[in-house]
């Protein structure tokens, strides 16, 4: 039998700035901006370990364009690593790192093979075990054309792996670059396609496997979960095994905490304790979203005051090796009232309960009034477009804080 084995990143970012990090203390600012490289290496390791033939890297190895000296020197050491063991490196550039960019040329280990801006093949042999991969890198950052009738089977071989960082049809969300469709892939017959671009990973088709590995290391709030690589077997009897690995060492995960039950302000902080020390299963950072849910007196508390809450949580997180450090909060609670009868009441709070009910029916609820923002040339840099889901959680807190006021003051 005939096999190879070998790994699937993509992503890596490198030496990215990441965003939202200016309200972090210091020392946890400096362990995510390493955090890149961290990953870097649990993949130099997993390939030691697992004893791979070689690694492949989908595209977007470096953040930028302009490829800082650090960031090569950096994976230059990790490439001589492996050099050391005897494994091999093929590289694509994306649409981050495209090969347009501005850089310092280096001079990289005999082990390590980057591809051109066209489609080309390499060879990869192993005593009797000849693989043919394919790939290209991005020339220019935007590459809107399909690719893959580029991709053509060369010469025999006993495997076909073929590498693109590109966006599959139905990828919402995500620039269509290089866009392709799972049918397409298929009709190439290859044994294994390594995807790059999507930063979730994802099994688009089994036998041949079609993957998005993710990226390496999480960088903000929207990209949750562990994150890693996938270490992949091809067997000449037509059996391919996928086993994910994680490298991420900081990680973001979103966590429900019910105010149901609960009126004391004390109780509510020790659910939140254990839910954190329950959530941190990796033992590593912990960067934790907390959306409290529910309806109870606490409402009003978390309405006003959530922010004294989490500054509690978070005292001492930062010297801990894992840490669990709430970044990020959502107040989805509802007081003690009832909503359809707010309706019928002739109050203030009547007319904002129907009109949050209008524009939830609307398919983007606030387009109208965002629209109006992001057409300022001054504030949409810095504005990030809001989802659909994030429209409604705005809307929703909005609500929550204006009932909140306005029934405490007809209360008094």
């Amino acid at each position: 039998m005939k096999n190879i084995r070998f790994i699937h990143a993509a992503d890596l970012h490198l030496d990215s700035p990441f965003q939202g990090l200016k309200n972090l203390p210091e020392v946890l600012v400096d362990r995510v901006k390493e955090s890149t490289f961290e990953a870097l290496q649990r993949i130099v390791l997993h390939a030691i370990e697992y004893q791979v033939d070689f690694v492949i890297f989908a595209g977007d190895l470096f953040d930028g364009e302009n490829r800082s000296y650090k960031a090569q020197s950096r994976l230059k050491k990790a490439f001589e690593e492996l050099d050391y063991y005897g494994i091999a490196c093929y590289i694509i550039h994306g649409n981050h790192d495209h090969l347009k960019g501005n850089w310092i040329s280096l001079t990289w280990p005999k082990n390590v093979f980057f591809f051109k801006g066209q489609v080309e093949c390499f060879d990869y042999k192993k005593e009797e075990i000849t693989v043919h991969i394919y790939g290209f890198s991005y020339p220019e950052k935007s590459v809107t054309e399909n690719m893959t009738s580029y991709y053509q089977k060369v010469g025999n071989a006993n495997f076909h792996i073929g590498i693109l960082h590109g966006t599959a049809e139905g990828q919402e969300g995500h620039d269509s670059y290089a866009p392709f469709s799972v049918k397409q892939l298929l009709e190439k017959n290859f044994d294994y396609w390594a995807l790059g671009h999507i930063h979730k990973k994802q099994i688009l088709h089994q036998k041949p496997y079609i993957v998005y590995s993710g990226n390496t290391q999480g960088r903000h709030k929207k990209e949750l979960g562990e994150k890693g690589v996938y270490l992949v077997e091809l067997s000449d009897t037509n059996t391919t095994t996928l086993t994910f690995l994680p490298t991420s060492q900081i990680y973001w995960e979103e966590f429900v905490v019910s105010i149901d039950g609960i009126e004391e302000v004390d109780i509510l902080k020790n659910r939140c304790e254990v839910i954190l020390e329950e959530a941190n299963r990796f033992q590593k950072g912990l960067f934790a979203i907390l959306r409290f849910t529910g309806v109870g007196p606490l409402h009003d508390y978390l309405i006003e005051e959530v922010d004294d809450l989490i500054e509690i949580l978070n005292i001492g997180q930062e010297e801990k090796s894992s840490f669990t450090y709430v970044i990020d909060k959502k107040v989805e609670t509802i007081g003690q009232w009832d909503r359809e009868q707010l309706k019928r009441e002739q109050h203030l709070v009547k007319d904002i309960v129907t009109v949050v009910d209008r524009l939830f029916d609307r398919e983007e609820p606030m387009r109208e009034i965002l629209d109006e923002l992001y057409s300022n040339p001054k504030v949409k840099r810095y504005v990030e477009t809001l989802t659909v889901e994030e429209q409604k959680q705005l809307l929703q807190e909005a609500e929550n804080y204006l009932l909140a006021i306005l029934l405490k003051e007809k209360d008094e």
